[in-house]
Parts: structure tokens; sequence; C-alpha cells
């Protein structure tokens, strides 16, 4: 949630897109916020654009308050005498500003597409070409909009970027959250809410990749992945991570929320997340590598080492705040947990500085952040014997669970992949 407050209301009538004009501020979508929490401007910690707040913006309504300017500063109008009838591409980028979560962060909606001269899968923006005829650009836009997008749905249209043939239409949708996450199949056609961490700094989603001319698009309009609060302070751009563990389990989470991780954990019990392969760690095998049955029997997992039968991950947001990094340079921790662990845990004892597992971080720190580590052991092997390796994996440990928000929930295909972990393996199939 924003700090501050906004006069702006929702029109409570839904409409489908329409052909009436847009620039019509009848028509004009807008946002409310619940700012209860954060109505205290000097509340907000997250990272900012280095002002120092001194905005003096009412906290009871302010009409200039502007959430997101890159919208409210696009061109409307588009000159069609200037659009070549042969060779204009239309790429429709809608996006809402979800609201799930203690902070606001903004999402597009992109749709997986197999690319035939590129032999894979990827995200992309819904795109068209133009057509000559009497129906304008941005009915055309509307036209296909209307393919894709419940007929209950708020979209506005917001304004257009040219970029040599290139149409850039921008809409905004009306965020409704959802009582529950959404299991996504990789098989489906089903369109995906695209968060900018996953456009911008993996150019992933999941394990695939985002289609690499979105991804130059946010370079080149950096603004449009920024939002502000009402003190006109960029509100923090939140990271993409994941939980993996067995299916059923990941289920339960979707639907309850995170469970905090074990006192003997790396930073303590708090709430964790990681990236996406090192979440497979977790998805697919059990921690210890080794075979898990509940107790009637029902074996959870195949073969020797610990191979979930059904493996699952949740994809979430995380607003990172301030961020302790930890680096394996970095002093021991000499807690009394890590150190009784360490004694019997060779692994463990190699990536001490990796660990505060009293929690001591949280005295100054939203987040813990370790990066993915490696280390040699079994020293004493014979001559010309092969050193076994142990892996830290990448780790965000944070203490409030409402700087975070599960985007959706996946089951993980396990037949294919090895019996037993492999750092280097990458060919994780969602199902």
């Amino acid at each position: 949630m924003l700090p501050g407050t906004s006069s702006r209301r929702i029109n409570s009538k839904n409409k489908k897109l329409k052909n009436e004009m847009d620039n019509d501020p009848a028509f004009e979508l807008s946002l409310q916020y619940s700012l209860d929490k954060l109505n205290d401007a000097r509340a907000y910690d997250f990272a900012s654009d280095g002002s120092d707040g001194n905005h003096n913006h009412s906290s009871t309504g302010d009409d200039n308050c502007e959430i997101y300017p890159f919208a409210s500063a696009l061109e409307k109008n588009i000159d069609e005498s200037e659009v070549d009838a042969d060779d204009t591409v239309i790429i429709i980028c809608i996006y809402q500003i979800n609201t799930s979560c203690e902070l606001p962060f903004i999402e597009f909606l992109m749709k997986k597409r197999f690319h035939k001269e590129l032999n894979k899968q990827q995200f992309e923006f819904p795109s068209l070409n133009y057509v000559p005829s009497k129906r304008t650009i941005l009915d055309q836009a509307k036209q296909r909009i209307n393919t894709f997008m419940d007929e209950n749905e708020d979209v506005k249209y917001r304004g257009h970027l040219k970029k040599r043939n290139e149409y850039y239409l921008i809409f905004h949708k009306y965020f409704r959250k959802l009582k529950f996450p959404r299991k996504i199949l990789m098989n489906d056609d089903a369109l995906w809410w695209i968060v900018t961490s996953e456009i911008l700094n993996f150019k992933k989603v999941m394990n695939i990749d985002v289609d690499k001319h979105a991804t130059e698009f946010f370079i080149q309009n950096p603004a449009i992945m920024r939002l502000y609060d009402c003190n006109n302070r960029v509100i923090e751009t939140p990271i993409i991570c994941y939980y993996g563990d067995q299916y059923q389990k990941i289920t339960y989470l979707a639907f309850f929320g995170l469970l905090k991780a074990p006192l003997k954990s790396s930073f303590g019990p708090f709430y964790v997340g990681t990236n996406f392969l090192s979440s497979m760690k977790y998805a697919c095998y059990t921690h210890d590598d080794k075979p898990f049955e509940l107790y009637d029997g029902t074996a959870l997992t195949n073969g020797n080492y610990g191979k979930y039968v059904e493996g699952g991950v949740l994809r979430s947001v995380l607003f990172v705040g301030k961020m302790n990094v930890f680096l394996k340079s970095g002093t021991p921790d000499n807690s009394q947990i890590s150190q009784e662990i360490a004694k019997k845990d060779e692994g463990i004892r190699k990536f001490l500085a990796l660990r505060d597992s009293n929690g001591n971080w949280t005295d100054n720190y939203d987040t813990a952040y370790s990066g993915l580590h490696f280390a040699s052991i079994d020293d004493n092997v014979k001559k010309g014997g092969q050193k076994n390796i142990t892996v830290s994996t990448v780790e965000w440990f944070f203490k409030d669970y409402n700087h975070s928000s599960i985007l959706s929930y996946h089951m993980i295909e396990t037949k294919s992949i090895p019996e037993k972990y492999d750092v280097d393996y990458d060919g994780y199939c969602i199902k």
C-alpha cells in the first residue's frame, strides 16, 4: 500500500472496452487504495529515490497524487496518416497495479508462445499486424483485447509509444484480488501477469525466456516500472522469488501462506525464498536426499536419493527493503546452533560465514541474502580420487510476511529429472 491518500475513486460499474472517446474524464479509470497502514509517510522505510520526503502533500486527499506518471505522460492520439499500412505491428501492453501486498507493485500481461524461428517457447506481449481498414489502430487493438479479456474487466487505454514500425499501446486494467493464488499449467494458453523483475532482471518466467524485445522496451523506457507514493517517492520494485517443496505441501502453502523456517536454518526462524533453479533442489528432492514416506506407509519419493513423486513450487514477489548481504569471506557464525551443526556436517562448516542462526540481522535489516557458493569437502580422498562438492543455494530470508505475496503455484514434472540432485542440471519442466 502507498503512503498518503488519493481522492480518486473507482467507477463501480464494470465496462467492456468501448469505442467512446477514451479521453473523456467520465470514462477515466482510477485507483483507490487502502492506506490505513502507511498514512504516516515516515513509516515508509523501503527503497526510494533518495528524496527526504518533505513534500507536504495532504494526507487527506490530493488530486495531484500521481501513482504512475509514466502512463499519464503518454501521447494518446495516434496520427493514422503516419501508419505504414504494410509493415505496422500493434503491440498490446496491459498493466495492473497489484495491491495484494503491503506495498503496491506493477504487473504486465504476457502470453506464452512457441517461437518457430527461435525454436523455443517465450513470454511476449500480445500483438497483431495492422490491417488497413476503416478501423483505427486503437480500435483494432481493442477488438483483439476483447478476445482474451473477460467481459467484466475494466480496461482503460492510457496512451502509446512508437518505435519504428511498432506501436506500443498501453492499457490499464483495474486489479481484482483473488481469494487464492492461481495454479497455472505450462501446457495451457493462459495469459500470465508478469512482474518487472522477471522481464528486466532475470529475463525469464520460471525457466522460460522473456522476449528480448520486451526487455529492450523496458530498458529504453525505465519509467514504465516505477510507482510513486503521494510524497513523490519511488516505491521499491519487488524481486521475483520461489519456494519449492513436495507438491501437496506447496498446495497447502498456496492456500494458507508460508511457514517460518526451522530454528536451525541458516538465518533463523524466518520466511525464506530463493531463485528458480535453487528452488528445484527443495521442490524435487528431500532436504537430506533420503527416501521419505508418511506414517501410513505412503511413499512420497522414488529411488534412493529422496526424489519426490510430485514436486511443487510457489512463485512470489518480495520487497527486500534494507538487505544484509552475507559473503563467503565474511565472519563465521559463532551461534551455538551453527557451531553444533558444523561439528557433524562438513558442508555447514565450509559455509559458516553464510549463517546467522540467531537472526541478529533482523535488528537492522529487513532481509538477509546469500548467493550461490560451492566448496569442496572430503579433503583426504585418495590420490586421484574426486572431491565431493557441497553447495550453498541462493536464499532470501525476510522477517515480515507482509513484504511478500504469492502470485501462483505449479507442479514440477519429476520422472525425467536425475535420481540424485545435480546442481548443474537445468532441464526442469513445469506441468
